[in-house]
């Protein structure tokens, strides 16, 4: 009986007292909300933007913060990254309560890095109305993308002195990863390739090879023709890298089919009967 009394004045007391909301600390309290990335592909040796918004949690003002720009993960300085134009610290003068901002960060990677996630330390400071002094952490993801590891190695213009000339050009990865399924086309409007496709497979890091195609036109004039280099990265994704070229085809690289096709037929006739080659 007494165990029941005891329950009901505990379920009495719980309805009766006021319900308490979750308030945020009596200081600023500044944290890391969100980062960015300009571009949003970060590729090793190319320059990019980490935006970085700090939002404060806290009831109270934040002044004269600093961002700092300490260190990747597991080591003692950047590493791979290096600051672009200004130090590795940053200055806000005042973040008010409920208040976010975000700062940007001018930066490049190691053109030599490898494609992979990287952690980089920051640490922030700041100060209260009273000038109490207040730190916090974060690690913010870098994810670093492979650049463009496949490069076409060709002249903007080729000119081909009969039918039986080719034009050759070559590719290679100068990557710092192997890629896969490598294959190359070659088209043209009004152009006849002996070989428009071939396809290479896997590629290690440094390899390279050759490609060579006779070209012919009905007409002789410049025509313009593209190459397409298609691979798979290391991340399995399908990469493109396309190149303008011009071919000049003179009259003696013309089709000696449409030479035939377009002769007088009259003229064709004599040619055969008297066995004069063409």
């Amino acid at each position: 009986m007494k165990q029941k009394v005891f329950l009901c004045l505990m379920v009495l007391l719980l309805l009766i007292s006021p319900v308490s909301v979750l308030a945020g600390p009596e200081q600023p309290l500044l944290q890391v909300s969100a980062v960015s990335f300009s571009p949003e592909t970060v590729a090793p040796g190319k320059e990019f933007v980490m935006s970085v918004t700090i939002s404060n949690h806290g009831e109270y003002n934040a002044y004269n913060i600093t961002l700092d720009v300490a260190s990747l993960a597991g080591s003692e300085d950047l590493g791979i990254f290096s600051m672009v134009g200004n130090g590795n610290q940053f200055f806000v003068e005042e973040i008010d309560s409920g208040e976010t901002t975000t700062i940007d960060i001018p930066m490049v990677s190691d053109p030599s890095a490898e494609a992979k996630n990287y952690n980089i330390n920051l640490n922030i400071k700041y100060e209260s109305w009273g000038e109490t002094e207040y730190t916090s952490a974060a690690t913010v993801g870098v994810f670093l993308n492979e650049a463009d590891s496949m490069s076409i190695i060709s002249s903007e213009q080729f000119t081909v002195d009969n039918e039986a000339d080719e034009i050759s050009l070559e590719i290679a990865n100068y990557g710092s990863n192997p890629v896969k399924g490598v294959q190359l086309s070659i088209a043209g409007d009004n152009l006849t390739f002996g070989t428009g496709f071939q396809y290479f497979g896997t590629f290690e890091k440094d390899d390279y090879d050759d490609f060579s195609t006779s070209v012919t036109a009905d007409a002789a004039g410049s025509y313009p023709a593209k190459i397409t280099l298609k691979y798979m990265d290391s991340f399995n994704n399908e990469r493109v890298i396309e190149r303008d070229i011009t071919i000049n085809i003179p009259d003696s690289a013309t089709s000696s089919e449409a030479n035939e096709d377009d002769e007088n037929p009259f003229t064709r006739f004599f040619k055969a009967l008297f066995g004069i080659s063409a």
